[in-house]
């Protein structure tokens, strides 16, 4: 093995090994007698609350781990026997493209196939055994089956041009410039056409309530085409709630779980999802995903050019080495996600303080707050560099002392 494999390799297991200690620390950080419910949660967390999310905790981070480490034997196998053998079974076919496809669905299914038995027992054991789960397997089937038509209703024209494009030296920005516009495509199109395969939506019966919405949408000078029900309870009893859609496709989607809060929860929890666009966090999302993107396809590129080259892991086709640098960066990738996670953190701080300003106060977001940490079994204690690495929001004690200290 060339001393680029190796390097490819101890990255693939790095990363792997880098998560798996996070979970495991962040468990004994949660786990040890020094951990205790915060302050700002002591009103509405017993320690029967506590202890049951600690043990969903620990749950859920056991048989993460165990998940990780399969996945991570399952991609070294693929990277250094699979792939080559993947392109060697494909190659018969004349075209490229149609070769690129095949690889891309084989890989798919060999990656679906062992995720299935981890999704069943994830959903259908630990999720059961908590409250949670209220899918049936008759729907999960038919969740799994849609899922995977998409994949290949979606994903087989990106393949193809993919291929089209990286004959050239530079492609780089030719994907990025498609990514780009597939993602602006796909928030338009999600909405309507994608997200009601899996989900029934109708409008509120709660007419009070819609109409309080609705002056909190003019208070806040938005305009929101629908404002619809979600049929979340089909699949789990967590709650949420929000907006997604760009233009007309636009719409607030509430968790039909979380219509049992009371109307100044809800409309606190909508307001922070509103003041997602009044401080414009999605064009800025899009230009930082712009250039995120680019940076990545900008090392993908070079790295291709590379394994083409120096024909690294044995394979001669574009579409195996283009796997081999996909795989690669985006596992180095893996390592600036504080960075990601910060920026993302700020954004839900500034959410939560439009929020409290929009209603003249932070105590329904607050209430609100604690009662998802309650209700959906968080982890009121997460360790800070578990936190600073997989938290896109800040953990629920720090957005409630946030709230408690701004002044409105």
């Amino acid at each position: 093995m060339n001393t680029f494999a190796l390097i490819f390799v101890a990255v693939i297991v790095v990363r792997a090994v880098w998560d798996i200690l996070l979970d495991w620390l962040n468990l004994r950080y949660t786990l040890s007698p020094a951990s205790i419910i915060p302050e700002v949660l002591k009103d509405k967390l017993t320690m029967e609350d506590f202890a049951k999310a600690k043990s969903y905790l620990k749950d859920r981070t056991y048989f993460g781990i165990l998940s990780k480490l399969v996945s991570l034997a399952v991609d070294l196998v693929l990277i250094l026997k699979i792939f080559p053998l993947l392109e060697n079974v494909v190659s018969a076919k004349s075209s490229v493209i149609l070769q690129a496809i095949l690889f891309f669905a084989l890989y798919y299914l060999i990656e679906k196939i062992v995720e299935l038995p981890f999704k069943v027992y994830s959903t259908f054991v630990i999720e059961q055994k908590y409250g949670f789960n209220t899918t049936t397997p008759k729907l999960f089937a038919r969740d799994e089956i849609i899922s995977t038509l998409l994949a290949a209703a979606i994903g087989f024209p990106i393949i193809a041009v993919i291929m089209m494009v990286i004959k050239y030296t530079v492609w780089w920005w030719q994907l990025s410039l498609f990514a780009i516009l597939f993602i602006l495509f796909f928030s338009f199109i999600q909405p309507i056409l994608i997200a009601p395969l899996f989900y029934k939506f109708s409008k509120l019966e709660d007419e009070e309530l819609e109409e309080k919405i609705n002056q909190i949408l003019n208070r806040a000078k938005i305009k929101v085409p629908n404002i619809f029900k979600m049929d979340a309870s089909r699949r789990t009893k967590k709650q949420n709630a929000y907006v997604t859609g760009i233009g007309k496709s636009r719409r607030l989607v509430l968790f039909d779980t979380i219509l049992s809060y009371s109307h100044d929860e809800i409309l606190a929890v909508v307001a922070h999802e509103l003041g997602h666009h009044v401080r414009r966090h999605l064009p800025k999302l899009i230009i930082l995903n712009a250039l995120f993107i680019a940076f990545v396809l900008y090392l993908t590129n070079w790295t291709y050019n590379f394994i083409n080259s120096a024909k690294i892991f044995g394979a001669s086709q574009p579409y195996t080495n283009f796997a081999y640098a996909f795989i690669f960066i985006s596992s180095l990738m893996f390592f600036i996600e504080p960075l990601v996670n910060f920026f993302s953190r700020k954004m839900e701080y500034e959410a939560d303080e439009y929020s409290a300003k929009l209603l003249g106060t932070s105590e329904p977001l607050i209430s609100s707050l604690k009662r998802l940490v309650k209700e959906n079994l968080s982890n009121p204690n997460p360790m800070p560099l578990y936190k600073a690495w997989h938290y896109s929001h800040p953990a629920p004690e720090e957005r409630i002392k946030h709230l408690l200290e701004l002044k409105i």
